[in-house]
């Protein structure tokens, strides 16, 4: 569709790919993209269609430490000290990296799915066997402390799986891994930008995109949409609304609650595009 692919990224939620790409919010054919089982699209679009956000890239071609906050500087420079860093086969994360994805689940407090085996084996089999797929990886000694993928789309290194392990941490794995992984591919001629995606829509997660501007990274400009799908569409309203938010705070704190509310808050703050886009948004 115009050079943008619609995943489903969890819990019938559909995110366009790849995030450099502007979604023209008048353009989109909700039925199309979400069809029998999707409820949610959620995508990057004009400012002055969505909710003003950002994504956050990192651009310079003359990556260094100059670039990192100073505090972050002393964290890479430990990092680098301790960790060995190197791209990695997808087949020896398969053997390595289950307990990492759990940690950092945890620690962000997610939830861990019980299928998590068998969904990373199978992401790592499937990103084995993708044109511009690569894997790199932080060592402390023999363990595996930290691993990152990355997508190439374009000329865009888009980074989409970053996981560390509990264990390591204060040996800055994290930080050494992605100044590394900076340093490395932003001196590649065919690689312009790497990417690290938008801006959260759980509000609970901004210490996140705190780290990120610290390795360097910056905020671009763009606005997000959501958008429900059409038989869902008009039972949310502001008759709804209060209803909703009362019982998703009884229910208390969880990623899936704070991804809701998010979700509600970006929905409602929103502009209303022009009519004639009756069957893709509520009146």
């Amino acid at each position: 569709m115009d050079g943008v692919h619609w995943f489903n990224c969890g819990a019938r939620v559909f995110s366009s790919l790849p995030y450099h790409r502007d979604v023209d919010a008048h353009s989109i054919d909700l039925r199309e993209i979400l069809r029998s089982d999707g409820l949610v699209a959620r995508f990057g679009c004009p400012v002055d269609q969505g909710v003003p956000s950002f994504r956050i890239v990192c651009d310079a071609k003359d990556y260094d430490f100059p670039l990192l906050r100073s505090r972050t500087r002393t964290q890479v420079r430990r990092g680098l000290e301790v960790c060995r860093v190197d791209r990695i086969e997808f087949q020896q994360l398969q053997k390595l990296a289950m307990s990492l994805n759990a940690d950092t689940l945890i620690r962000q407090g997610r939830e861990v799915p019980s299928d998590l085996q068998n969904y990373w084996s199978r992401y790592y089999q499937q990103a084995a066997l993708t044109q511009g797929a690569e894997a790199w990886a932080a060592f402390v000694g023999a363990d595996l402390a930290a691993y990152l993928i990355s997508f190439m789309i374009d000329d865009v290194a888009n980074l989409l799986i970053v996981r560390s392990s509990s264990q390591h941490l204060e040996c800055y794995p994290n930080n050494a891994l992605l100044f590394q992984f900076l340093s490395t591919r932003l001196k590649d001629s065919d690689v312009r930008m790497v990417s690290y995606g938008y801006e959260s829509i759980q509000s609970d997660l901004g210490s996140l995109d705190q780290f990120k501007l610290g390795m360097g990274f910056r905020k671009d400009p763009v606005g997000q949409r959501i958008e429900f799908a059409p038989w869902l569409s008009p039972f949310i309203n502001r008759f709804t609304d209060a209803v909703t938010r009362r019982v998703l705070k009884s229910v208390g704190p969880s990623e899936t609650v704070s991804k809701l509310q998010g979700m509600l808050d970006w929905y409602r703050d929103q502009p209303r595009l022009q009519s004639g886009r009756d069957s893709r948004r509520a009146a």
